[in-house]
């Protein structure tokens, strides 16, 4: 596993919990400690409860359109088919450039079946206002790719050591590129030695470049221009 370094607690919405819902919601597997993030200007410290949150968050916060994020947000309360009160918490509440936020729900998809989930999260999404979120989102494994969130996380351990280097070397080269290349030959034009792949990964997620990252990115993966100004 990649670990992050820097540390600052993460904003969060604040609810009361009612009894015997705060026990069990409180129980943290994991942290992500992220450093110099783009959308904040501190440190922060996410907290997840297993593996397949972790893998969603990283490819969350690597999406160019998140404005912000929260791990965790408070519950929301609703009445299933046969009336009866319960309560879900959702993963995390995410924002978007465009101003929607969106709760997102994260389950393994054996678990949605299993729990017929599907059904659930339709009384769920009716009870949630507006004043919370926007849409409900619900993420599975069968959602993306392992390599796609081994991706995501790897371009943010390159971004925590990133040189002010990397990005003119590579407006540069691209200003003569004949693209498609290779990464190797694209990281090999830079004059970076061994930056040069971490350059040109962080310039595949920042809207430099193109690739696919559903499968892994390695040194002959192809890349194309990308849409950033």
């Amino acid at each position: 596993m990649i670990f992050l370094t820097a540390v600052l607690m993460l904003h969060r919405y604040q609810a009361v919990q009612p009894v015997g819902l705060q026990s069990v919601r409180n129980r943290v597997l994991g942290v992500v400690w992220l450093s110099s993030y783009r959308l904040w200007d501190r440190p922060r410290v996410v907290h997840f409860e297993s593996k397949l949150e972790q893998r969603v968050l990283f490819m969350l916060l690597a999406g160019n359109d998140v404005v912000d994020l929260w791990e965790q947000p408070r519950f929301v309360t609703y009445r299933d088919l046969s009336g009866q009160r319960k309560y879900h918490f959702f993963d995390f509440l995410v924002q978007f450039e465009d101003g929607q936020r969106v709760a997102i729900a994260v389950k393994p998809e054996k678990e949605v079946k299993r729990m017929r989930f599907m059904s659930e999260l339709r009384y769920i999404r009716e009870a949630i206002s507006k004043d919370f979120a926007d849409q409900v989102r619900l993420i599975t494994n069968s959602d993306f790719t392992k390599a796609e969130a081994l991706n995501a996380e790897r371009y943010h351990d390159f971004r925590r050591h990133k040189d002010a280097r990397w990005m003119p070397a590579l407006e540069t080269a691209l200003e003569s590129a004949a693209l498609p290349m290779t990464v190797k030959q694209l990281a090999d034009s830079l004059d970076l030695e061994r930056d040069g792949f971490r350059a040109v990964v962080v310039g595949i997620y920042e809207g430099l470049l193109e690739a696919d990252r559903t499968a892994p990115i390695n040194a002959e993966t192809l890349v194309m221009m990308g849409d950033r100004p």
